[in-house]
């Protein structure tokens, strides 16, 4: 990543000039690492009706009879599910465009969409 790339990020995340500039800095403050936090992977994976069916009875299963090793797995399946066609990554973009329509506008977004998905 360049000085450029990385001043374009500063910026992004650390607005601070104006009252509504502050107050998107501080919403991406918070989006981010929330969209980014594993506990809220399993709301955001897409299924089709049959894995649904079958990751609720595996983690039923898995919670009743304490069994980690499923678990871990359900996590990694979901983790993986989740990052399949970058979509996580595409959505993420789309709420920080829809945050930030005047910080350097799309181009910056499309120069940090390679490092989310």
């Amino acid at each position: 990543m360049g000085a450029k790339e990385k001043q374009m990020i500063d910026q992004i995340f650390n607005a601070t000039t104006t009252k509504q500039e502050n107050s998107t800095a501080e919403n991406i403050s918070i989006i981010v690492p929330e969209w980014l936090n594993p506990k809220h992977v399993k709301y955001k994976t897409r299924y089709s009706k049959n894995q649904i069916t079958a990751i609720s009875i595996f983690q039923s299963l898995a919670n009743k009879y304490k069994i980690n090793t499923l678990k871990r797995f359900l996590k990694e399946y979901r983790i993986a599910k989740l990052s399949e066609d970058g979509q996580s990554s595409s959505e993420l973009k789309d709420i920080l465009i829809a945050r930030m329509p005047d910080v350097e506008g799309q181009s910056t977004l499309e120069k940090l969409s390679k490092f989310l998905g």
